[in-house]
């Protein structure tokens, strides 16, 4: 990883700074609590708005179609979180028996939050834009039917995130163009952290060593060559996905899925978790990273997802991001 000591400050993190001297509880859960996700109850919900296609099968199962029409691929902006929400509100009002969750994007599955959008909110809307995006997450980890993530397209930031709230992840080896693409969390690439998730979600499915690295370098994987763990069942192409979902489904179930930190070998996630933060102490979204995981294992999935939250607005608001995000929209323009 880049050392960028000579380049950036020092930033205020708050609880994040507790990193460096808090000690590992005893005693953590090896299995998730009976219903992880109700923590979310308590949040309030946006305004009513279109709900995303919806298509209901004879047999009862449902595919909903990730889609962003004005735009050139799907991100994940304040609107579709709003119409994620919708659409939830019409699965739980006529439940299916179980939900295939797809993109209409042949580029991508879904590419990640619209960083243009969080570039432009101050500290305040961003914690309010993360909180919601948390809340509407959390209710389609809380559905009580099977959830199936069919993934082909890069998968990034916010996407994988999306795809591991989901119960099953069933992913192509490749894109419907036959090529490999990445899937995984960029954010400390850009000096920023994950901020639905990330850090309390994948070490749950990939190995310590690889999954904290991966998270604190914003490094994504390929699809050719996916860790084990990151998806439940690996498809030659995207013409396999529908009918390997529809396999997968009756062996998952939801009252213990999906899969969260609380799973985790404590005493090896922490030790990755220290090895990350004396090697990269000069890398401040990497020690936010480890921090975040840290709080998740102490203290339980929403403490860290709370951690996500303060440590993305804190590293957004440097010089170091600011400059990095600069340049990757100057990039995209």
């Amino acid at each position: 990883m880049t050392n960028h000591a000579a380049a950036t400050t020092t930033i205020e993190l708050g609880e994040v700074k507790r990193l460096a001297t808090s000690s590992p509880r005893t005693g953590a859960a090896s299995t998730p609590a009976t219903d992880p996700w109700s923590f979310y109850a308590t949040m309030t919900a946006t305004s009513p708005a279109t709900a995303f296609p919806l298509d209901r099968a004879a047999d009862g199962s449902a595919v909903m179609w990730l889609e962003a029409p004005h735009q050139s691929v799907v991100v994940l902006d304040r609107p579709m979180i709003t119409r994620l929400d919708a659409t939830f509100d019409l699965l739980e009002s006529d439940p299916p028996s179980m939900l295939i969750v797809r993109s209409r994007d042949e580029r991508v599955w879904v590419a990640g939050a619209d960083l243009k959008e969080i570039s432009q909110l101050d500290n305040n809307e961003l914690d309010a834009y993360l909180a919601e995006g948390q809340r509407v997450f959390g209710r389609l980890a809380a559905m009580p039917f099977p959830v199936v993530a069919a993934v082909c397209g890069a998968t990034l930031g916010g996407g994988l995130e999306l795809a591991m709230h989901c119960h099953g992840i069933v992913a192509s080896r490749m894109s419907h163009r036959g090529k490999p693409y990445p899937i995984g969390l960029p954010e400390a690439s850009l000096g920023l952290c994950p901020g639905w998730g990330g850090t309390q979600l994948l070490p749950a499915r990939v190995a310590p060593d690889t999954s904290v690295q991966a998270i604190a370098s914003g490094t994504p994987f390929l699809s050719e060559a996916m860790p084990e763990g990151l998806c439940d069942v690996l498809v030659s192409t995207a013409d396999e996905l529908e009918a390997a979902c529809r396999t997968l489904a009756p062996a998952l179930h939801p009252a213990n899925l999906p899969r969260t930190i609380a799973c985790c070998d404590e005493e090896m996630l922490l030790a990755e978790v220290d090895h990350i933060r004396h090697a990269t102490e000069s890398d401040q979204a990497a020690g936010v990273v480890a921090h975040c995981i840290a709080t998740g294992v102490k203290d339980g999935l929403a403490a860290g997802l709370d951690m996500e939250r303060e440590g993305l607005c804190s590293l957004r608001s440097t010089e170091h991001t600011t400059n990095l995000l600069q340049a990757f929209l100057a990039k995209k323009a």
